[in-house]
């Protein structure tokens, strides 16, 4: 198997930096001959048990108490940059104080890497991974790699090397300032290999963390790089919270070239099998001895959709971007064990009356 990186450089302040656009196992695509059905010709690792994206069914989820993910590194500004590596707007940074995260599911530090973004044909698809089969209108996968390893180049070659944070957005008629500054820059990068310094030093930590107060809320599983080579190396954090972009700032998205010289419009992979995987959903603030399988719950559907085809949300779009807690019916359950406990005397006469009907 061919593996590469492919590097630009870009020259600000008469220093140069090089970029690293992407780990890339020879060529691939979204459609055709070399789009994801054919991948695993090429790239055996594509053909893996513990793939990703995933369908995350939240009856199926397994509830635990983690320890809280921490954020560092993420204070003050950092300048970033933005490019078009051909398979998607990918923005990276240079600080020596980049963000790093640690706790939760982790096992150690993991540094900033690069963060890129997924979207499709149109505003009702685009999340590699669905939730309740629900794809949103876009996802954010912000890539980090483990510290104790040096290195993103040594990282990659251990089986717990990287982790990745992924954001779900709902696109909707109102727009979301953290992307104005991308936006803007958009047609700089619309050639592959492109890059341009972002106007706004604030954008990566409004990115990486853009709500810290629902940063305990997220299901957790370990997967795969969702491009070749597909490396099964990824400790896998999604958050429950979707986010919003308008339809506008996410429609700026498919005017980048891809490799072929053609619009970018669509860049999500599949889903793939569980395969027997256990994915987790961490509950913030509840003792671990309380902590009971979510298949024995029933979900809100708040702003998580209920089943529904893949890849198509129900007609009626829900533009809350309110998180959906899983442990509602906890009241409910508490409720009726109070009625049955308060009212044994019309249970009684209730099943009397009822004896001779049956």
């Amino acid at each position: 198997m061919k593996i590469h990186s492919l590097i630009r450089t870009i020259t600000d302040n008469n220093v140069q930096f090089a970029f690293v656009l992407d780990l890339v196992a020879g060529n691939f695509s979204y459609d055709g001959t070399n789009g994801p059905s054919h991948w695993g010709k090429e790239h055996k690792m594509c053909l893996g048990k513990y793939q990703s994206p995933i369908d995350i069914e939240e009856k199926d989820v397994t509830t635990m108490t983690f320890p809280e993910l921490q954020f560092s590194g993420i204070e003050g500004s950092h300048k970033a940059y933005m490019t078009n590596n051909g398979h998607t707007v990918m923005i990276q940074s240079f600080d020596s104080n980049v963000p790093s995260i640690s706790g939760g599911s982790l096992n150690g530090t993991y540094v900033f890497q690069q963060l890129h973004f997924h979207w499709g044909q149109n505003d009702n698809l685009g999340s590699e991974d669905l939730i309740n089969n629900h794809s949103f209108s876009m996802e954010l996968h912000v890539v980090f790699w483990k510290k104790e390893y040096d290195s993103y180049e040594e990282a990659i070659k251990r089986n717990d090397g990287l982790t990745v944070l992924g954001y779900l957005y709902q696109a909707m008629d109102e727009p979301n300032p953290i992307f104005e500054s991308i936006v803007q820059q958009m047609p700089d990068i619309i050639g592959v290999g492109s890059n341009v310094t972002i106007s706004d030093n604030n954008v990566l930590k409004k990115l990486v963390a853009p709500d810290i107060a629902s940063a305990q809320n997220y299901f957790t599983y370990s997967g795969s790089l969702t491009t070749p080579p597909c490396l099964e190396i990824v400790q896998w954090i999604d958050f429950v919270k979707p986010q919003h972009i308008s339809h506008e700032q996410l429609a700026a998205f498919r005017s980048i070239q891809s490799t072929d010289g053609t619009n970018l419009t669509h860049n999500f992979r599949p889903v793939q099998p569980l395969d027997g995987r256990t994915v987790y959903r961490n509950i913030a603030g509840v003792e671990s001895s309380t902590i009971s399988p979510v298949s024995k719950q029933t979900p809100s559907t708040a702003s998580i959709p209920a089943s529904s085809p893949a890849k198509k949300p129900p007609e009626t779009a829900n533009n809350d971007v309110t998180e959906s807690p899983m442990d509602d019916n906890k009241n409910g359950e508490n409720s009726a064990s109070s009625m049955w406990a308060v009212s044994p005397f019309a249970v009684i006469l209730g099943v009397t009356f009822l004896l001779p009907y049956q």
